[in-house]
C-alpha cells in the first residue's frame, strides 16, 4: 500500500506542477494570438478545462494522502482524541462506499464514451469528454486506494490506542 500512497503523491505534485504549467502557457498563448494577432485559437479553451478537470479528478488522491483535504474541524475538534479517530475509520469506510458508486457510475459513462470515441462536437471535435470520462472512475478508483491505506493506519492507531 505504501507504493500507491507515493504514486499518488508523486502524482499530485508533479502532475500539478505539469498541468498547471500546460495550463498556464496554453492560456498565455490563446491570449496573446486572440489580442495581439486576432486570430485565437479554435483548441485552446477545450484543451485548459480538459486538463484541468482531469488533474482535478486525479489530485483527490494526492490530498486525501496527504491529509489536506476539507474537513469539518469545528465538528471534529469537538470530539477528545480517542473519538477522532473512531470517526476517521467511521469516514474512510464511507469514503470508500461512496467512492465505489462513484467508479461503478462513471464507468458506466466511460465504456459508452471510449467504445464510441465520444467528441466535443465544438470547434475543434477533440475527445475530451471521453478523457474526463475516463478520468473520474480512475481518479475516484485511485482514492479507493488510498482511503483503504489510511483505514489500514487509522484502524492501526484506533488498536494501539484501546
Amino acid at each position: 500500500m505504501r507504493y500507491i500512497s507515493l504514486f499518488n503523491r508523486k502524482l499530485g505534485e508533479y502532475g500539478s506542477i505539469a498541468a498547471y504549467l500546460a495550463v498556464f502557457l496554453i492560456t498565455v498563448y490563446d491570449v496573446g494570438m486572440r489580442y495581439f494577432f486576432d486570430s485565437p485559437t479554435v483548441w485552446g479553451l477545450e484543451l485548459v478545462i480538459a486538463i484541468a478537470a482531469v488533474q482535478y479528478v486525479l489530485a483527490g488522491a494526492y490530498v486525501l494522502g496527504e491529509d489536506k483535504h476539507v474537513r469539518i474541524d469545528v465538528i471534529y475538534n469537538w470530539f477528545p482524541p480517542r473519538a477522532r479517530m473512531v470517526l476517521d475509520v467511521v469516514a474512510y469506510v464511507l469514503s470508500i462506499a461512496f467512492l465505489a458508486v462513484i467508479v461503478y457510475y462513471g464507468s458506466k459513462q466511460a465504456i459508452p464514451a471510449i467504445r464510441s470515441g465520444e467528441t466535443s462536437g465544438g470547434g475543434w471535435n477533440s475527445h475530451a469528454p471521453t478523457i474526463m470520462k475516463t478520468a473520474i472512475p480512475v481518479g475516484a478508483a485511485l482514492m479507493i486506494l488510498e482511503c483503504v491505506n489510511r483505514l489500514k493506519i487509522a484502524i492501526g492507531r484506533l488498536s494501539r490506542e484501546w
